[in-house]
């Protein structure tokens, strides 16, 4: 299955595969790449490299150090590419962190056994449906996920983390310090391209029971919301594909716009009969 993956996503994982190999020999099952990349939706420049490496036994200290090491020679090797992901035992795939407890992770270019390792039900969601085997054997993925499952934790997911995202634009719209110069292109880019996009996916989970990707749900924002948003969704696109094209001249109509369709996006992600 490894011909589905982008050239520079095949080398990152092969390179990572390699290095684990020499150094904690008979130990790796596979590596499977999920995200972006199993969404046939990898984007240059743009997308994180998301990973998991499956283990056939619990791993020790000295593993550990080997396997912060093995990193350290793939990352020399990346050029500016950012991976992240964990390492499990094979049998554990499809557990909860609540049943898994602190994992084995990998991120910002540094490794620790006290992290979440983006162990959740979309992980699992796209590793049975979408992932791919970037080296190593092909596993026979048996856990099951339900989609009311799936669904009840974007829900939850919607009114904590995202929740908060509006609550923290919508302080720096209120703020009497806030003006036009006060408010970097650049920042404002990664808050539209980050909340527009990952709320729509949200939004894309809770309606039609499946995961897409940030690009997927931008088109089905423009698809499934009326046309006064359609703006800031094309502005959010166009950022994460990293091309130039920009709606607002002013950044204060950027914000305020912003985060009105986040609050349309989070109340009609609350419209399901899951999130009453």
């Amino acid at each position: 299955m490894t011909e589905r993956l982008p050239e520079t996503v095949g080398n990152a994982m092969r390179s990572l595969g390699e290095a684990l190999r020499l150094r904690i020999p008979d130990t790796v099952e596979a590596i499977y790449v999920y995200g972006s990349t199993a969404l046939q939706a990898y984007i240059e420049g743009s997308s994180d490299i998301d990973f998991l490496v499956f283990v056939n036994r619990t791993l020790t200290p000295a593993d550990i150090d080997r396997i912060r090491d093995a990193h350290a020679e793939t990352e020399a090797a990346l050029a500016g590419i950012d991976i992240m992901g964990a390492y499990i035992r094979v049998s554990d795939a499809g557990k909860s962190l609540r049943e898994l407890g602190p994992v084995l992770s990998y991120s910002d270019r540094r490794l620790t056994t006290e992290g979440a390792g983006d162990i959740n039900p979309i992980t699992w969601w796209i590793l049975r449906k979408h992932g791919i085997c970037a080296y190593g054997r092909q596993l026979p993925f048996q856990y099951e996920l339900s989609s009311d499952a799936l669904v009840r934790y974007v829900i939850d997911n919607m009114n904590t983390y995202w929740a908060s995202w509006i609550e923290r634009l919508d302080q720096m719209r209120a703020s009497p310090e806030l003006a036009e110069q006060g408010l970097p292109a650049a920042k404002l880019d990664f808050a539209v391209e980050w909340c527009i996009l990952g709320m729509l996916r949200q939004l894309y989970t809770i309606r039609e029971r499946d995961v897409t990707s940030k690009i997927g749900a931008g088109m089905y924002g423009l698809a499934m919301l009326p046309e006064r948003w359609h703006e800031p969704i094309r502005e959010a696109i166009a950022i994460k594909r990293m091309e130039p094209a920009r709606c607002y001249d002013s950044q204060l109509s950027r914000l305020q716009d912003l985060i009105a369709l986040l609050r349309l996006i989070h109340a009609e992600c609350n419209r399901s009969d899951l999130a009453r």
